[in-house]
């Protein structure tokens, strides 16, 4: 029989199509046209409902009726009962490394550090700290994440003490939550040479105790005093890491991402850590099985590693490191975060009055940088959570457009943006730079205080992650998940866009919410600066996630339980 000869497709069950073969011997030829049908297409004409695919391509839509149609009489049909189609999603904040490190972690029944995210009071950490102490080899590291000192009822950070008695033999360290403070024992900190006499690294801080020492507590660039003597993790943990994480991202509908920088174990923003060899094992891991989603790198900066970077001869060409990898920013960092009290203020914190937070930067050092990078052809991000942070990087990015008038603004960014003073939030309109901002961020309902009040006070809190204001001002917003641990389900930022206080759909009536939450989460700011909303019309690239349910239709309390039957890219089923 003919390889051209039509295969009959019957619907299964499962709603997938099941095409019986008839031929004389072998495999059946591969097909170079599939009809994917659902019941509803985004995207695409009003009434669609199947999608001719072929050569990577969208060649029609239609209906159910379009099998019957003469283009696609050579088609592979895929019927898909209950689903829905939309365009693919992007994430333009995630930490694709330290999710696939999650992932591995769990994989592997927490071979690689303690994972603290479930812990609900001190002694839950106690307990763990010293279980994994009893096991352990003598004067091992024991590492830990996720931890949050809200979750406990404790407003302050916890201090050393708790550590030293759970595994007086071994150093400790985890890291906190929001990946800016660590927690240490006396032993780490000793290892670290972190004592009384200690000098309190630019841009970090050193707690200590009523007595002066150290109190083990670790913020910002004070954590590279340690992450350096955490054993590292083996190369084929990192490749391993590298592909988990894509892979749990494009299970999420997700091909599209910027990659926010790797954080050292203990999932800690560190300045120190071996950027150049993990981002080599990407390559490796890109190389040895394709990666499902395209990855646009940011490299943190000021490390030694971007300075290498930026001293070559400028070669735009030479930031393109495999066909799905590319080099696309440089990632500075103005502040921490408000959980730990990092975030830069310009007034004190109102439940800290002590501290205003960390500053990491000025802006003449922002300035310094971002120049360098746009002069090698690259953008730049900048994270900047705190108001004074903000400050100081909008001052950079205005001196930067106003010193070169042909520079399209959305080639610098600020990620989290989260709180400003009013001057700075029509500023930050009116220069256009892109937003970077995380619907997940306020996680909880719309009714429910954040804990923004007990930061910067309730005067002030109207002013923390002002997306909805900010978005109806002309704001240009980019939607991230800033995921570095488990990632959440696959419609989380969808959900967290009608649903959350200040997010961008949050009040607007259905089915306008929905429709904005879509238009969200699959817009992307291209490198160049270019908006990009995909299109499922005819002769468009075929990037599509099949979803078992409308989104779009579906009650929003139906949403967690939406999954990705399928995900094309390119015209690739991956």
């Amino acid at each position: 029989m003919s390889p051209n000869v039509r295969r009959p497709c019957v619907r299964g069950k499962s709603g997938w199509a099941l095409c019986l073969a008839f031929v004389a011997c072998g495999s059946p030829p591969a097909r170079d046209a599939v009809l994917y049908v659902a019941e509803h297409v985004a995207g695409a004409p009003a009434g669609t409902t199947a999608l001719l695919v072929r050569n990577g391509r969208i060649e029609a839509t239609g209906d159910s009726t379009l099998a019957s149609d003469p283009r696609a009489r050579d088609a592979e049909v895929l019927s898909f009962r209950g689903a829905a189609i939309t365009p693919p999603f992007v994430d333009h904040h995630v930490h694709l490394f330290n999710v696939g490190v999650t992932v591995l972690n769990d994989r592997d029944g927490q071979r690689l550090f303690l994972d603290l995210s479930g812990a609900r009071s001190i002694d839950d950490v106690r307990n763990a700290v010293a279980a994994r102490a009893a096991s352990a080899a003598d004067g091992a590291w024991i590492i830990g994440a996720g931890w949050n000192q809200a979750a406990w009822g404790m407003g302050p950070l916890p201090d050393r003490t708790v550590l030293d008695a759970a595994a007086p033999g071994h150093p400790v360290f985890l890291g906190r939550s929001d990946g800016h403070a660590g927690w240490a024992n006396a032993r780490a900190l000793a290892a670290g040479g972190v004592d009384a006499q200690r000098a309190t690294p630019m841009g970090g801080a050193i707690g200590h105790g009523s007595d002066g020492s150290p109190n083990g507590v670790l913020l910002e660039r004070a954590n590279e005093l340690l992450t350096p003597l955490v054993p590292t993790l083996a190369d084929s943990d990192v490749v391993q890491a590298w592909q988990l994480g894509a892979r749990a991202l494009a299970q999420r509908g997700i091909t599209r991402v910027y990659d926010a920088g790797i954080l050292p174990l203990p999932g800690v923003v560190a300045m120190n850590a071996p950027f150049g060899h993990y981002l080599s094992l990407l390559r490796r891991a890109d190389s040895l099985d394709a990666l499902p989603v395209q990855v646009h790198l940011m490299l943190p900066a000021p490390s030694a590693y971007v300075d290498s970077l930026l001293a070559l001869p400028v070669d735009t060409a030479r930031w393109s490191w495999s066909p799905r990898v590319r080099v696309t920013h440089i990632k500075l960092f103005a502040d921490g975060a408000l959980g730990s009290r990092g975030a830069a203020l310009t007034h004190p914190y109102h439940d800290e009055p002590a501290t205003r937070g960390v500053p990491r930067m000025t802006t003449a050092e922002i300035t310094q940088l971002a120049t360098r990078a746009l002069d090698a052809g690259l953008g730049v991000a900048t994270h900047a959570i705190g108001d004074e942070a903000v400050q100081h990087t909008l001052d950079a990015y205005e001196q930067l457009l106003a010193d070169r008038p042909g520079l399209d603004p959305r080639r610098l960014r600020i990620e989290h943006f989260s709180y400003a003073t009013e001057r700075d939030l029509a500023r930050a309109v009116r220069l256009r730079v892109i937003l970077s901002i995380q619907g997940n961020f306020n996680a909880l309902p719309t009714d429910t205080p954040t804990f923004g009040a007990a930061r910067v006070g309730t005067e002030n809190e109207p002013r923390v992650y002002p997306w909805r204001r900010l978005n109806d001002m002309g704001a240009v917003l980019a939607e991230g998940s800033d995921y570095f641990t488990r990632p959440g389900a696959g419609l989380d930022g969808f959900l967290a866009t009608i649903a959350r206080r200040y997010a961008l759909a949050e009040g607007l009536a259905e089915p306008e919410a929905r429709a904005r939450a879509l238009e969200v989460a699959t817009r992307w700011f291209a490198p160049s600066g270019k908006d990009e909303l995909p299109s499922l019309a005819a002769g468009a690239p075929a990037s599509f996630v099949v979803w078992s349910n409308d989104p779009q239709r579906v009650a929003r309390t139906e949403l967690p339980n939406i999954t990705v039957r399928a995900l094309v890219v390119d015209g690739v089923r991956r």
